[in-house]
């Protein structure tokens, strides 16, 4: 199986669009493989895949249908192809549009649907609608495959209006949704006496899609008011918890010296769960809307990774774990990278202000504490009688860095004074590595080592 699986782990290393399609059964193929490649998480977190099939048959079932994964698939279908009607379910027509199309049982259609004919393209997203449209297809196209050019269709696109303007759908349509249905049924050849030949009510259809809208807008406004809620309760809680932790809020947590610290598992829990969907969320949604969306909530975002990143990496290196860096959560990544692509470099005003106010400030780099660890961990190694040469060169190396990303930290006011607490993970560091450099025959020296022995951090904030 390695000759299969080659090509997909190239695709793991992929940052920007990936764009998956097939044609006919080959989009069957299309759509399964993007399926695999969500589900199994193997893609990085900027890599956005997208599958378009052309003249593909129906693939899923319920379950797809209600998947988070609808944004990442488009089919298009021509009213002359059989294919994309092959596995549909039995029976013509209903009475309802919410009679057995909402069974749990049978292959229907997921994702964004672009219909075509000669007179034009249309696309729907109600899977109710689209599955009575891909019967209606399936029994006018003539028995037997027939050849079908794509390329033709998508040529045709670029020369062809979706939608032509209300005074075609008249004054019974005059509500915009119901006339967008209209227009669109209407490009593609489907009028109101078509559908009605194979006993579709469209007022009837339009009506539940109304409905079924209004639900959906008002259940996820409620929903989204109760969880909001619920997440502002707990971050206040979490800033009581950091505002009374005498040794350091990291060290607190991480040491789990009363019942005060073990309630705080559930605060970091229910907003990392809240975090995580609100992302993948983000992510879903199309480019412009998605970017509209993230400077939004970036603030909100920003705080609630500086606030709980850090109680992560402590309870990961409580465990006795290495290497937090690396199997960090894709929702922290990505919530730094839209971050760090919307702020701009602090200038010197900016820096007198970020002075003034280091005393109550989160620590900007929420993996601060992941590198301190490491750090520690360096130390230890190379005071054992275990370390070889290459590891002793290896967390050397890896001490002279941390040193400079320390400094670095400190000249732009972006880590808090809870650092240089006497019981912190960092002072820990600090007597470690003072004690290692002291001993060393030719001393090194550095601007961290010249502030931590001149006590400059005792100034600090």
């Amino acid at each position: 199986m390695d000759f299969i699986w080659l090509p997909v782990l190239q695709l793991t290393e992929i940052e920007g669009q990936l764009i998956i399609t097939g044609h006919s059964l080959g989009g069957s193929v299309a759509s399964l493989f993007t399926l695999c490649l969500l589900d199994g998480n193997l893609l990085k977190p900027k890599c956005r895949p997208f599958c378009i099939t052309f003249g593909s048959p129906l693939v899923g079932g319920f379950g797809l249908q209600h998947s988070i994964w609808n944004s990442f698939f488009l089919h298009v279908v021509s009213n002359q192809d059989p294919v994309p009607g092959l596995f549909l379910p039995s029976g013509r027509g209903r009475s309802t549009p919410t009679s057995s199309h909402s069974q749990t049982t049978g292959y229907k259609p997921f994702g964004t649907y672009l219909l075509c004919s000669e007179l034009g393209c249309a696309c729907f997203d109600n899977p109710d609608l689209i599955l009575e449209l891909l019967k209606v297809i399936s029994s006018e196209v003539a028995a037997g495959l027939q050849d079908v050019d794509y390329g033709v269709i998508l040529r045709n696109l670029k020369e062809r209006a979706i939608c032509k303007g209300l005074p075609q759908v008249g004054e019974r349509f005059a509500n915009p949704f119901a006339a967008g249905i209209i227009m669109e049924l209407e490009t593609i050849g489907f009028n109101e006496t078509k559908l009605l030949q194979y006993n579709i009510d469209i007022e009837t259809v339009i009506s539940a899609m109304e409905a079924e809208a209004r639900n959906l807008t008002q259940k996820n406004k409620a929903s989204d008011a109760k969880k909001l809620n619920e997440i502002k309760i707990d971050m206040t809680r979490l800033e009581l918890y950091k505002k009374n932790s005498n040794m350091g809020y990291y060290d607190c947590f991480k040491n789990q010296g009363s019942k005060r610290d073990i309630h705080v598992e559930q605060f970091r829990v229910n907003l990392t769960g809240y975090w995580e969907g609100m992302v993948a969320q983000i992510q879903r949604k199309p480019h412009k809307e998605g970017a509209t969306f993230r400077t939004r909530w970036l603030y909100a975002g920003t705080v609630y990774r500086r606030m709980v990143e850090p109680l992560d990496i402590a309870a990961f290196y409580r465990e006795g774990r290495k290497d937090y860096m690396n199997k960090r959560s894709a929702h922290y990544k990505l919530l730094q990278e839209w971050y760090e692509e919307d702020v701009k470099p602090p200038s010197r005003d900016k820096l007198d202000s970020k002075k003034q106010k280091v005393s109550s400030i989160l620590t900007e780099d929420s993996c601060f504490w992941a590198h301190v660890e490491e750090a520690i961990l360096s130390c230890e190694l190379l005071k054992s009688e275990n370390c070889n040469l290459e590891e002793g060169k290896s967390s050397w190396d890896n001490l002279v860095k941390f040193e400079e990303y320390v400094m670095e930290q400190i000249d732009n006011y972006a880590v808090s004074p809870e650092i240089f607490l006497e019981k912190s993970s960092f002072m820990k560091w600090w007597g470690l590595y003072e004690g290692y450099i002291d001993t060393r025959s030719n001393s090194h020296r550095s601007p961290l080592i010249s502030f931590m022995k001149n006590r400059s951090y005792r100034q600090y904030g």
